[in-house]
């Protein structure tokens, strides 16, 4: 070094040549930052159409309400769904509806509240005025009394346990291990939860988890949400909704 070469001192100006090169440098790191971050969100999987409807209002849906192994509403045939439609229920937040829906269990009710969506799959979070109630007008389900469970066979499939709520559209993502406390949260909570079943040639298969008796599983599942697993079990048709009972100890991490 020379005695002529410009040295930093803390407590003196800066050297006009360091302020210089150090600019530079500087100038070349938020550079790279912003490319770098430019990439990482242009290269983030598509999240797919998963929303909360809220152009579409207030609903409020007039079905079958079946609480096992969660609350479901289930509207008759029509011409688009000939099965009948199965619409899971959440409350607002965190919260689903069992409490407040045992008592109505196998009745026709009213549902009001806000749909939830993604791809032809819905959701219907409940609360507002009409919030859970005894149907006002039952006879326009024109006799319906709720779907019969019909087998389809036992399964052995690969995917993910997640929260009904968040990957229908609370959330984005509503899936993946960055998700695996929030959906946790809602499934302790009493949000249904459901196995994803990921294809390369369409869209998932999503599935309603029970059980083998039929009933709730949540429990059982928690440490393993979020994670691509194998679940073997007895999987059922209710209405346009698949129900898939599984024994928890059949689960394999993969």
């Amino acid at each position: 070094m020379s005695a002529r070469d410009p040295f930093y001192v803390g407590w003196l100006p800066m050297p006009r040549p360091l302020a210089g090169f150090l600019a530079v440098v500087a100038g070349a790191v938020l550079g790279a930052s912003a490319v770098l971050a430019v990439a990482l969100v242009t290269a983030q999987g598509d999240w797919r159409d998963a929303s909360f409807q809220w152009g579409e209002g207030y609903r409020t849906l007039t079905g079958v309400l079946r609480v096992e192994p969660y609350p479901v509403l289930y509207l008759p045939p029509d011409a688009e769904h000939p099965r009948g439609r199965a619409v899971p229920l959440s409350g607002e937040g965190k919260r689903g509806v069992r409490d407040r829906a045992a008592a109505l269990d196998g009745r026709a009710v009213d549902a009001g509240g806000f749909i939830l969506r993604a791809g032809d799959r819905e959701m219907l979070q409940v609360g507002g005025e009409v919030d859970l109630r005894p149907a006002t007008d039952a006879a326009a389900l024109a006799g319906f009394a709720g779907p019969d469970a019909g087998a389809v066979g036992p399964r052995t499939l690969r995917g993910e346990i997640v929260d009904s709520k968040c990957y229908l559209g609370a959330m984005r993502p509503g899936q993946g291990k960055t998700h695996k406390l929030c959906a946790n949260l809602c499934l302790v909570g009493g949000i249904p939860p459901m196995f994803v079943v990921y294809r390369s040639d369409g869209p998932p298969e999503l599935l309603l988890l029970a059980d083998t008796a039929g009933g709730p599983v949540t429990g059982a599942l928690l440490d393993d949400t979020a994670h691509y697993v194998e679940l073997s079990g007895i999987v059922e048709r209710r209405a346009d909704l698949l129900v898939f009972k599984v024994d928890p100890a059949s689960l394999r991490p993969l």
